[in-house]
């Protein structure tokens, strides 16, 4: 979605809570990763400041001026807006009050003994699906697009990503299932969008879902819609995903993340081409192209039973895989242009151009977060610039020439390939060092400054090896 469509209430959470205390606990921890925070101190202030100030989540209390008060605030919260995405969080939960928490239509449900960075992980995947719900509503309309070469604003230049470009605008003349696969941050679902653009359908509506952003029961609800009276709150009858995507595409971001039974759901759609919204007998005809994306390695996916063969094969008609960008460093120049240019349209400050010694930096930096990584430093750059001329000290300080160097260990024993990947783990395991050190452990900020997820560092916390400790939160 374009910035400038967002809602100015984009990152704010509205935390309820009676006791002072907690409140105050949940503010910092939620601050301290970069949340802006609303707050209220009981049901009706709660239901005041949602209605005026319209957060994107909303974390409340389960008990306070009465046991079961969230999920007073809940009913009454979701009849102001249907779509609203509240967790409720309580040291008192029972399964069967969570299961009713859920029936009226709750994001998740918390049971906490203490505040701790616990909390972080379903509220990040809130604000996921919020954004998706915005984002989806805006797509749903025609996309306008402005090709800045390339691949509908991918943009390269050096043969393997140029091979992607080729095979993917020749694959959009055609109605076939896309199966996208690379690292985190490559540009899969931009490549998506360009299948999409290019194709004959590309007057109809391209529908994202980022299925790992989404609890399993209201996953089925999004992809294939309700009927009135389903369940509580479903006051009218409600479109899936599927049907809003009818003659046009919709692209599944993160499949691998799906579970067995959802694939199997999945797999009837595409046999069928037809769906059946929850609560009805009524199937209903899609006329839809699917293309999926996964970060994973599919067919290890499928050999270790994660991933249905047979749903694999239907979706991985066509393959496309998107190299990570240490492997085309000739496209960084042509990158770090196209996001300035981007940047600059939008009348932000003016910058002409890159010094050559800041151009050699960028290109000699691995960069883990790929394409994803290398926009956000150039955001970085445009925030704190005061020069025309982009040099290396405007670059962020991980990126700064400094006296700890990597060095490659030249034994001729080593192929080329082994090497390359040992001096890769290696910077690796101190880039994280370096950040975790800056950052007193704080893995969000970490991640933030890195470009990368939370689940992504503490991936590389446990693979290189690296010592840790999780901050301490005061209760």
């Amino acid at each position: 979605m374009e910035k400038g469509k967002r809602n100015n209430n984009d990152g704010k959470i509205l935390v309820i809570d009676d006791q002072l205390t907690v409140l105050e606990s949940i503010v910092n921890l939620l601050k301290s990763s970069h949340y802006s925070c609303l707050t209220a101190h009981n049901k009706a202030e709660g239901l005041k400041v949602f209605k005026e100030k319209k957060p994107l989540v909303v974390l409340t209390d389960l008990k306070m001026e009465t046991p079961l008060a969230g999920i007073e605030f809940l009913q009454e919260a979701r009849q102001i807006d249907p779509d609203a995405v509240i967790l409720l969080y309580t040291a008192y939960g029972t399964v069967p009050v969570a299961v009713e928490a859920f029936k009226k239509g709750a994001f998740d449900f918390i049971q906490k003994v203490q505040i701790s960075h616990d909390i972080l992980l379903p509220i990040e995947r809130a604000f996921k699906y919020a954004r998706m719900q915005q984002e989806n509503e805006y797509l749903r309309g025609k996309v306008n697009i402005a090709d800045d070469g390339g691949f509908y604003g991918a943009v390269g230049t050096s043969p393997p990503i140029c091979d992607v470009f080729e095979k993917a605008k020749r694959v959009a003349r055609t109605i076939t299932n896309v199966f996208i696969t690379g690292e985190t941050g490559t540009g899969k679902d931009v490549i998506a969008r360009g299948i999409h653009y290019y194709s004959q359908r590309k007057d109809e509506s391209f529908v994202p879902v980022l299925v790992s952003a989404l609890p399993e029961h209201l996953l089925e609800r999004e992809l294939f819609g309700h009927v009135k009276g389903t369940f509580t709150g479903a006051n009218a009858d409600k479109q899936g995903l599927f049907e809003a995507a009818d003659r046009g595409t919709i692209f599944l971001d993160e499949i691998a993340e799906v579970s067995l039974e959802m694939q199997h759901k999945l797999l009837r759609v595409l046999n069928d081409r037809r769906v059946r919204r929850l609560g009805s007998v009524k199937e209903r005809e899609v006329d839809v192209r699917i293309i999926s994306a996964t970060n994973k390695d599919p067919e290890e996916m499928v050999k270790s039973g994660m991933m249905r063969e047979d749903l694999y094969f239907r979706l991985n008609v066509i393959r496309l895989h998107v190299p990570p960008l240490r492997e085309r460093k000739e496209d960084i120049p042509v990158l770090a242009y196209h996001f300035l240019k981007k940047s600059n349209s939008r009348g932000l400050i003016k910058i002409d151009k890159f010094s050559n010694e800041t151009l050699l930096i960028l290109q000699q930096y691995p960069w883990p977060g790929n394409v994803r990584e290398l926009e956000s430093v150039i955001e970085h750059i445009i925030a704190l610039s005061n020069s025309p001329i982009v040099r290396p000290e405007d670059l962020p300080e991980r990126l700064r020439p400094t006296s700890k160097r990597v060095f490659v260990d030249t034994n001729a024993e080593l192929d080329f390939k082994t090497s390359k990947e040992r001096l890769l783990q290696t910077w690796e395991k101190q880039y994280i060092e370096t950040l975790l050190e800056k950052y007193d452990n704080n893995v969000t900020k970490v991640a933030d400054a890195a470009g990368l997820n939370r689940k992504t560092i503490y991936r590389l916390i446990d693979n290189r090896g690296i010592e840790f400790r999780k901050m301490k939160i005061d209760n």
